[in-house]
């Protein structure tokens, strides 16, 4: 599931870069001809240790420290995976920060996907394009899900591997749906699902839809408008990200009708978590719920009554916008020595394998970086079994190749959701006016970017 950065943590980001030199100090990456080869493993005297530092928790930690304890019995006596919970991706960012200053950072660090341009600008990670060359027995990049691919590049070079993808769904309550006589085919636009949620209130009184209030599905309802959600070319170019674009019309009109919805009483306002949300869709409090892919087995063991996953509706044509992956990615240190690479590249070839994925899928909920595994007879006997896993899979494998899509890649986008939270949880409440609430949050995210920028070029 998206998990947002608390504003503690993304100023402690900030501010620490100032005294990390990561600018300074950092080794290049290095290039194809550069990264270190199995040689270096197998040349390696004794076990290799490595750590591995992570952010995940419940069910999603224990299904990877299965993972990872395959590994290390798969490789006893030549590679020891030492693992690090963080507890939360705030926590892991902040231990991860203090690293720098020692030169401490882990082999291997799995961390979310907003923290990426972070991790990228401190320029203390290894090239996967690198490692893929130097290494060619183990992981194929050319497996690698084209939208995860897409998520985790900066002009056009793949800087860190997907570990898991999650993207939107709206999970929907289909005995209300058939009280209110809504067809759930009137659901695949933004203007639809708005005219159902009123008219499921209106019928049953029961909220109409949940969103939870994490900035995520703003970025969502912007590239499923087919917008840009920062400046230039969502940061993904050769120039980083200088600015928000928070008031392109067609954003704006998606943002407004959202808005309407709640301001109309057909939304059920469940605070900023999304687990909340499942709360309540599973106590019948809400007729339909925005959700991330990545709950489809909190939803499962919490609902008594049928229900479906469809597609995240879109308000502008498929073929100039589409939904935003979510999930976490490997990033291999460039601190570590040669045959710590080597052997932190087959852990994130080993957890990234098609066999690897298959089993964290099925146990998360998270749709898998690896599309390898789609001709698996086991995988196909396991969605046919399992629709809304399917649903997740075919909306991130047809979601278009397009600017919107991709996502904003900045450092400082913690900062920027902090910005943004609090100014649509007034413009739907109804105490600022839309235009308003994007004025001041595009203000003070812009002002965000220009001082992380700031502290950055300053190392």
């Amino acid at each position: 599931m998206k998990r947002s950065v608390t504003l503690g943590a993304a100023a402690l980001l900030l501010l620490s870069l100032a005294g990390c030199s990561a600018g300074a100090d950092a080794p290049s990456t290095p290039s194809a001809s550069g990264a270190p080869g199995p040689s270096a493993l197998a040349n390696a005297k004794g076990i290799t240790e490595i750590s591995f530092w992570h952010g995940l928790g419940g069910i999603n930690a224990q299904a990877l420290q299965s993972l990872i304890d395959e590994f290390n019995t798969e490789n006893a006596g030549k590679i020891k995976v030492d693992t690090s919970a963080q507890g939360s991706y705030a926590d892991l960012l902040a231990k991860y920060t203090a690293s720098l200053r020692d030169k401490s950072t882990p082999t291997v660090t799995l961390s979310n996907d907003i923290s990426s341009g972070f991790l990228y600008d401190v320029k203390r990670s290894v090239s996967p394009e690198a490692m893929a060359a130097a290494n060619p027995g183990d992981l194929k990049l050319s497996q690698l899900a084209p939208a995860g691919k897409r998520y985790y590049s900066v002009d056009g070079k793949l800087v860190a591997v997907p570990m898991n993808m999650s993207t939107p769904l709206l999970f929907v309550n289909t005995d209300l749906l058939q009280k209110a006589g809504v067809e759930t085919s009137s659901l695949k636009t933004l203007d639809g699902l708005a005219a159902a949620a009123t008219k499921i209130k209106d019928a049953t009184g029961v909220p109409g839809i949940a969103e939870a209030f994490d900035d995520w599905w703003f970025e969502q309802l912007t590239a499923t408008s087919g917008n840009l959600y920062c400046t230039p070319e969502n940061g993904r170019g050769t120039k980083s990200a200088d600015k928000v674009s928070f008031q392109q019309p067609s954003q704006v009109k998606a943002f407004s009708t959202m808005a309407g919805i709640y301001k109309a009483g057909a939304g059920l306002d469940v605070g900023t978590d999304n687990n909340n949300a499942v709360t309540a869709f599973a106590a019948g409090k809400t007729a339909m719920m925005f959700n991330s892919s990545a709950v489809a087995a909190s939803v499962a063991n919490s609902t008594t009554f049928p229900y479906v996953a469809l597609p995240f509706p879109l308000s502008a044509p498929a073929s100039k916008a589409g939904t935003v992956v979510g999930g976490s990615a490997m990033w291999l240190s460039n601190q570590a020595t040669p045959a710590q690479q080597v052997a932190g590249w087959k852990l994130i070839s080993f957890l990234a394998s098609p066999a690897s994925q298959a089993t964290f899928s099925e146990a998360t909920g998270y749709v898998p970086a690896n599309t390898a595994l789609e001709n698996s007879s086991a995988r196909k006997d396991y969605l046919a079994s399992h629709p809304v896993a399917q649903v997740a899979i075919d909306e991130v494998k047809n979601v278009a190749d397009v600017p919107a899509s991709n996502g904003c890649f900045t450092g400082a986008f913690s900062a920027i959701r902090t910005a943004m939270i609090p100014q649509m949880q007034a413009a739907f409440s109804g105490s600022k006016s839309m235009q308003e609430a994007l004025t001041d949050a595009t203000t003070a995210a812009n002002q965000a970017i220009s001082d992380y920028k700031a502290q950055l070029a300053g190392d």
